[in-house]
């Protein structure tokens, strides 16, 4: 009896070991679990920033912000608006791909101010000399195919076209310097270049590309609007001491010289405003 409780324990333990071992093979390798259709709340971190850049990229190109405000909906985010601008301000720190960092600032601002948005018109692709082509119908538009004639007379339905979405509109004119002033009472940290973006009412301008040059074709690249606590115009840039930058807002506008850390060792306020 002693023997055989001693081997009995063993055959128990060899068992469960097997058990675990062949549930694991089965549930991780032979058969495992997959999500079909998870509501996007119940996603990681990773997939939902992944489908907040999509639904940002979709909304650059068509402007449908109601479609967007819905699809953000599904996440069930307290503040999609400042989720939004903290993601574009990650990728911006982290290297990632500017224009995905645009259009999620793009998003975030117009969350929160729809007439803030500005974005930079793209060419339209041009046909070969000839090729016949049909023109492309405007967001919303209801398109009808004819129908051939039919022996008899059948009434035809009626079509309601969809509301239009409204895109951003296109920065179509320069920007210009509007003010520039060394700051020295400590409202801004010593260093800091604040960038403030106007439209032509003087409303602030978000989704603005502003680039700062400087030392051996050094650059760096972002946007108003990704601290839109602040203001929906607004960018700022670090400098360092000994260093002389160059700023341009927009893409057509002149660039801004002999930008530095004025000798009071405080921060440099420039505004710009767009031009008619």
């Amino acid at each position: 009896m002693n023997d055989e409780e001693p081997r009995g324990n063993l055959y128990l333990l060899t068992g469960l070991v097997l058990g675990l071992a062949v549930g694991l093979l089965i549930s991780l390798v032979i058969s495992p679990v997959k999500f079909v259709d998870i509501d996007p709340s119940a996603m990681g971190e990773a997939y939902r920033s992944e489908y907040r850049l999509l639904i940002a990229q979709a909304f650059q190109s068509d402007g449908n912000l109601q479609r967007a405000q819905d699809r953000l909906a599904l996440l069930r985010e307290e503040d999609p608006a400042r989720v939004l601008a903290m993601q574009a301000q990650q990728m911006v720190g982290e290297g990632a791909s500017p224009a995905d960092a645009r259009a999620l600032a793009l998003l975030a601002a117009a969350l929160t101010n729809p007439q803030s948005v500005a974005f930079t018109p793209q060419p339209s692709p041009t046909l070969p000399a000839g090729e016949d082509h049909q023109p492309t119908p405007e967001v919303g538009q209801a398109v009808f195919t004819p129908t051939p004639p039919l022996p008899t007379r059948t009434p035809q339905p009626t079509f309601t076209p969809r509301p239009t979405a409204t895109p951003p509109r296109a920065l179509d004119a320069p920007f210009v310097l509007d003010s520039r002033q060394d700051v020295c009472d400590g409202s801004l940290p010593a260093g800091r270049l604040a960038i403030e973006v106007l439209d032509r009412d003087g409303n602030p301008l978000a989704g603005v590309p502003v680039q700062v040059v400087w030392g051996q074709n050094q650059s760096s690249l972002f946007y108003t609007g990704l601290a839109p606590e602040i203001s929906l115009g607004y960018a700022d840039f670090q400098m360092e001491a000994g260093m002389v930058y160059t700023l341009r807002v927009g893409t057509v506008s002149e660039t801004l010289t002999d930008l530095a850390i004025p000798a009071c060792g405080g921060g440099v306020r420039v505004v710009f405003r767009e031009g008619r």
